[in-house]
């Protein structure tokens, strides 16, 4: 272990963060400290000189880690918090949309229409025919099962370390559009439609993207915070 590896693991002993955020930290300021070394190395300092005059600009562990603390800490609890709230309150609403209202009530008295098992057959209805439906009908069965499971793919990786690859938040959200299809089905609430797991997972992605945007934000947060921690 090198001298940069043993000081910022001591740096990360200080931080109360999740094992990603400080996996992050770790390559942001692993970075930060190999250019001052070499920017050193430069102006005709010897190696070893180089990497402790790079630790000490950029400062004690005890005290980095405090500022970063300051930093991330209340902010890191405070947002894990909301995102639970949020997806708590995202299933609730869910679990009534699709199976609460009157409305479901309504279909489950009068029937249940047939089962499509042919992908693409709802959707491409709904897209050249919506001259015969009111916009209500038309966009909740095109973009409102599409936007239903954005905060989906949003949340899943918030919440769940492992859900930060893409494929595992892809499977989740098949898995929870199947769970409702077949619940509809089960209970005459709804009917089973291939295209709905279309549209959802085309849903979960999206969110899953929107969650990829906001991490490459706080990526460039850090590289700003940089400056701040010499």
């Amino acid at each position: 272990m090198n001298s940069f590896e043993e000081y910022l693991n001591q740096i990360l002993q200080n931080i109360d963060a999740s094992a990603e955020t400080k996996r992050e930290l770790y390559e942001e300021f692993f970075d930060h400290l190999e250019q001052l070394r070499r920017s050193y190395v430069t102006d005709g300092v010897q190696d070893a000189d180089a990497i402790k005059l790079s630790i000490a600009d950029f400062g004690g562990s005890e005290l980095v880690g405090g500022l970063i603390n300051k930093v991330v800490s209340p902010y890191r609890k405070w947002l894990q918090a909301l995102s639970w709230f949020v997806f708590t309150s995202y299933v609730l609403i869910v679990v009534y949309q699709l199976f609460l209202t009157q409305t479901r009530l309504i279909l489950r008295s009068i029937g249940q229409p047939h089962p499509n098992l042919t992908p693409f057959q709802s959707i491409l209805l709904y897209a050249n025919g919506y001259q015969n439906y009111n916009f209500d009908t038309w966009f909740f069965n095109l973009f409102g099962n599409v936007l239903l499971f954005v905060p989906l793919g949003f949340l899943l990786p918030i919440l769940f370390a492992k859900a930060r690859r893409f494929s595992t938040t892809i499977f989740w959200t098949m898995l929870a559009s199947l769970t409702i299809e077949l619940t509809q089905l089960g209970t005459r609430l709804g009917s089973f439609d291939v295209d709905d797991l279309i549209l959802n997972v085309l849903g979960g992605a999206i969110g899953y993207a929107v969650w990829l945007m906001a991490v490459m934000g706080w990526r460039i947060t850090l590289q700003k915070l940089r400056p701040a921690i010499k």
